[in-house]
Protein backbone atom coordinates (compact mmCIF):
# COMPACT_ATOMS: atom_id res chain seq x y z
CA UNK A 1 0.00 0.00 0.00
CA UNK A 2 1.36 3.59 -1.11
CA UNK A 3 1.73 6.04 1.62
CA UNK A 4 -1.97 7.49 2.64
CA UNK A 5 -2.31 11.45 2.27
CA UNK A 6 -2.91 12.43 6.09
CA UNK A 7 -3.19 15.91 7.99
CA UNK A 8 0.77 17.19 9.22
CA UNK A 9 1.62 16.32 12.72
CA UNK A 10 -0.06 18.68 15.02
CA UNK A 11 -2.46 19.19 12.86
CA UNK A 12 -5.04 18.34 15.81
CA UNK A 13 -8.47 16.91 16.24
CA UNK A 14 -11.71 17.97 14.67
CA UNK A 15 -13.28 21.20 15.65
CA UNK A 16 -16.31 19.47 17.51
CA UNK A 17 -14.19 17.23 18.62
CA UNK A 18 -11.92 19.66 20.21
CA UNK A 19 -14.53 21.80 21.97
CA UNK A 20 -15.47 18.80 23.79
CA UNK A 21 -11.96 17.94 25.02
CA UNK A 22 -11.53 21.54 25.95
CA UNK A 23 -14.92 22.49 27.42
CA UNK A 24 -16.15 19.43 28.88
CA UNK A 25 -13.75 16.66 29.09
CA UNK A 26 -10.82 18.73 30.29
CA UNK A 27 -12.76 20.66 33.06
CA UNK A 28 -14.90 18.35 34.62
CA UNK A 29 -14.69 14.86 33.61
CA UNK A 30 -11.01 14.68 34.44
CA UNK A 31 -11.59 15.39 38.06
CA UNK A 32 -13.93 12.99 38.56
CA UNK A 33 -11.58 10.19 39.53
CA UNK A 34 -8.95 9.57 42.69
CA UNK A 35 -5.13 9.16 41.80
CA UNK A 36 -5.65 5.46 42.89
CA UNK A 37 -8.31 5.06 40.54
CA UNK A 38 -6.49 6.62 37.43
CA UNK A 39 -3.40 4.64 38.55
CA UNK A 40 -5.65 1.52 38.51
CA UNK A 41 -6.85 2.48 35.33
CA UNK A 42 -3.82 3.02 33.36
CA UNK A 43 -2.45 -0.34 34.72
CA UNK A 44 -5.22 -1.90 33.10
CA UNK A 45 -5.59 -0.14 30.25
CA UNK A 46 -2.30 -0.41 29.37
CA UNK A 47 -1.79 -4.30 30.33
CA UNK A 48 -4.80 -4.77 27.99
CA UNK A 49 -2.30 -2.87 25.13
CA UNK A 50 0.60 -5.42 25.75
CA UNK A 51 -2.31 -7.86 25.64
CA UNK A 52 -3.12 -7.00 22.11
CA UNK A 53 0.64 -6.53 20.85
CA UNK A 54 1.70 -10.04 22.12
CA UNK A 55 -1.16 -11.17 19.25
CA UNK A 56 0.44 -9.46 16.98
CA UNK A 57 2.65 -12.10 14.70
CA UNK A 58 6.30 -11.22 14.83
CA UNK A 59 6.60 -10.61 11.04
CA UNK A 60 4.33 -8.10 11.62
CA UNK A 61 4.99 -6.27 14.07
CA UNK A 62 6.03 -2.98 11.96
CA UNK A 63 3.20 -3.81 9.23
CA UNK A 64 1.57 -0.21 9.24
CA UNK A 65 -2.28 -0.33 8.84
CA UNK A 66 -4.45 2.74 7.81
CA UNK A 67 -7.30 2.55 11.14
CA UNK A 68 -10.14 4.51 10.46
CA UNK A 69 -10.84 7.97 11.90
CA UNK A 70 -10.99 7.72 15.38
CA UNK A 71 -12.30 10.29 18.45
CA UNK A 72 -8.81 11.05 20.27
CA UNK A 73 -6.35 10.39 17.38
CA UNK A 74 -5.66 12.72 15.25
CA UNK A 75 -5.51 12.15 11.16
CA UNK A 76 -1.37 11.93 11.05
CA UNK A 77 -1.12 8.78 13.49
CA UNK A 78 -4.05 6.85 11.83
CA UNK A 79 -1.19 4.67 9.71
CA UNK A 80 1.04 3.20 12.51
CA UNK A 81 2.09 -0.39 13.09
CA UNK A 82 2.19 -2.55 16.55
CA UNK A 83 5.66 -1.47 17.34
CA UNK A 84 4.61 2.60 16.42
CA UNK A 85 1.84 2.66 19.25
CA UNK A 86 3.96 1.32 21.57
CA UNK A 87 6.88 3.59 21.21
CA UNK A 88 4.46 6.52 21.05
CA UNK A 89 2.36 5.51 24.06
CA UNK A 90 5.87 5.30 25.57
CA UNK A 91 7.10 8.62 24.57
CA UNK A 92 3.93 10.51 25.89
CA UNK A 93 3.75 8.23 28.96
CA UNK A 94 7.36 9.19 30.24
CA UNK A 95 6.82 13.00 29.27
CA UNK A 96 3.48 12.94 31.55
CA UNK A 97 5.23 10.70 34.16
CA UNK A 98 7.78 13.60 34.63
CA UNK A 99 5.21 16.37 34.83
CA UNK A 100 3.20 14.53 37.37
CA UNK A 101 6.20 14.17 39.52
CA UNK A 102 6.64 17.96 39.02
CA UNK A 103 3.44 19.55 39.22
CA UNK A 104 2.39 16.92 42.70
CA UNK A 105 5.52 18.58 43.86
CA UNK A 106 4.20 21.75 43.46
CA UNK A 107 7.14 22.01 40.92
CA UNK A 108 6.17 24.03 37.86
CA UNK A 109 7.78 23.44 34.51
CA UNK A 110 9.01 25.42 30.80
CA UNK A 111 8.69 22.17 28.60
CA UNK A 112 6.07 22.83 26.27
CA UNK A 113 3.72 19.90 25.29
CA UNK A 114 3.56 19.57 21.10
CA UNK A 115 1.43 16.85 20.02
CA UNK A 116 3.99 16.81 16.40
CA UNK A 117 6.78 16.21 18.92
CA UNK A 118 5.45 12.76 20.54
CA UNK A 119 5.34 10.73 17.41
CA UNK A 120 7.12 7.73 16.89
CA UNK A 121 10.71 7.81 15.62
CA UNK A 122 10.65 4.30 14.49
CA UNK A 123 13.51 3.04 17.59
CA UNK A 124 11.32 -0.22 17.60
CA UNK A 125 11.70 -0.90 13.44
CA UNK A 126 12.78 -4.87 13.43
CA UNK A 127 12.76 -5.16 16.67
CA UNK A 128 10.47 -5.89 19.36
CA UNK A 129 8.85 -2.71 21.62
CA UNK A 130 7.03 -5.13 23.97
CA UNK A 131 9.68 -5.51 26.67
CA UNK A 132 10.34 -1.89 27.06
CA UNK A 133 6.26 -1.44 27.17
CA UNK A 134 5.88 -3.21 30.09
CA UNK A 135 9.13 -2.04 32.09
CA UNK A 136 6.91 1.23 31.13
CA UNK A 137 4.16 0.21 32.86
CA UNK A 138 5.92 -1.13 36.12
CA UNK A 139 7.86 1.70 36.02
CA UNK A 140 5.31 4.48 35.96
CA UNK A 141 3.01 3.00 38.74
CA UNK A 142 6.31 2.50 41.20
CA UNK A 143 7.27 6.19 40.45
CA UNK A 144 3.44 7.63 40.56
CA UNK A 145 2.02 5.61 43.53
CA UNK A 146 3.70 7.08 46.22
CA UNK A 147 2.82 10.47 45.53
CA UNK A 148 0.29 12.90 46.22
CA UNK A 149 -1.56 13.56 43.54
CA UNK A 150 -5.17 15.53 44.60
CA UNK A 151 -6.73 17.58 42.25
CA UNK A 152 -5.77 21.31 42.79
CA UNK A 153 -2.21 23.08 42.80
CA UNK A 154 0.29 24.02 40.17
CA UNK A 155 -0.81 23.50 36.33
CA UNK A 156 0.83 22.35 33.26
CA UNK A 157 -0.80 23.43 29.88
CA UNK A 158 -2.17 20.72 27.90
CA UNK A 159 -2.40 22.16 23.92
CA UNK A 160 -5.82 20.40 23.42
CA UNK A 161 -7.13 20.09 26.92
CA UNK A 162 -6.11 23.47 28.77
CA UNK A 163 -4.08 23.75 32.06
CA UNK A 164 -4.08 20.22 33.73
CA UNK A 165 -3.15 19.45 37.65
CA UNK A 166 -1.06 16.49 38.19
CA UNK A 167 -4.29 15.02 38.97
CA UNK A 168 -5.60 15.83 35.66
CA UNK A 169 -2.74 14.12 33.86
CA UNK A 170 -2.74 10.97 35.85
CA UNK A 171 -6.36 10.70 34.31
CA UNK A 172 -4.92 11.79 31.01
CA UNK A 173 -2.46 8.95 31.16
CA UNK A 174 -4.59 6.35 31.39
CA UNK A 175 -7.21 8.15 29.08
CA UNK A 176 -3.95 7.88 26.57
CA UNK A 177 -3.87 4.34 26.55
CA UNK A 178 -7.24 3.85 26.13
CA UNK A 179 -7.10 5.08 22.93
CA UNK A 180 -4.65 3.91 21.77
CA UNK A 181 -5.52 0.39 22.46
CA UNK A 182 -8.59 0.69 20.49
CA UNK A 183 -6.06 2.00 17.52
CA UNK A 184 -3.84 -1.05 18.39
CA UNK A 185 -7.34 -3.44 18.21
CA UNK A 186 -7.93 -2.08 14.60
CA UNK A 187 -4.25 -2.34 13.74
CA UNK A 188 -4.58 -6.22 14.34
CA UNK A 189 -7.66 -6.32 12.30
CA UNK A 190 -6.08 -4.62 9.26
CA UNK A 191 -3.47 -6.82 9.26
CA UNK A 192 -2.47 -8.94 6.21
CA UNK A 193 -3.50 -12.74 6.97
Amino acid sequence: MDEPILAKPGAGLPFVESLYLRWYLGPFVSRKADKATNLRHFTLLSSRVLKEANGVPEGKRDHKVLVPTMRGIEDSSRHWSANEVLEHLMIVGTAMRGLIEDLAAGRTSDFVVRIADVKPKGKYKGGDARPDFTDFINETARRLEPLDIVDGGVEHEHPWFGGFNALQWTWLLAGHSGIHLNQLVAIKKGLPR
